[in-house]
């Protein structure tokens, strides 16, 4: 269920930047080379986290109950894509508010 909604809400943040021309559909390359730097950082982060003992996988009849690795669940790299998308709609959105309304 979990995996679901992030899948759905990640196409709501495609239709956002459909719509205003955020990320991906302003510039492909840039979005893409900087939600796979994102993600990538965000998953060593996350390797660090459980290697220390500080992230562990928690238990939740949402989820696939699926392991890429141990404690980390399929519904992860999903997560952090989703995060770093939106953080790149909202940084773009509100810079071309910032612009005048002319540029929404």
């Amino acid at each position: 269920m979990y995996l679901l909604l992030l899948v759905v809400f990640t196409f709501c943040m495609v239709l956002c930047d459909l719509r205003w021309k955020l990320a991906f559909f302003r510039d492909f390359k840039r979005a893409a080379l900087l939600c796979l730097i994102s993600v990538t950082l965000l998953i060593i982060w996350d390797f660090a986290g459980i290697a220390s003992g500080t992230f562990y996988r928690g238990s939740s009849a949402y989820m696939t109950g699926i392991e890429l690795a141990p404690e980390l669940p399929l519904e992860e790299p999903f997560f952090l894509f989703f995060l770093t998308y939106l953080t790149i709609n909202i940084v773009s959105f509100t810079r071309a508010a910032m612009k005048g309304p002319t540029k929404l």
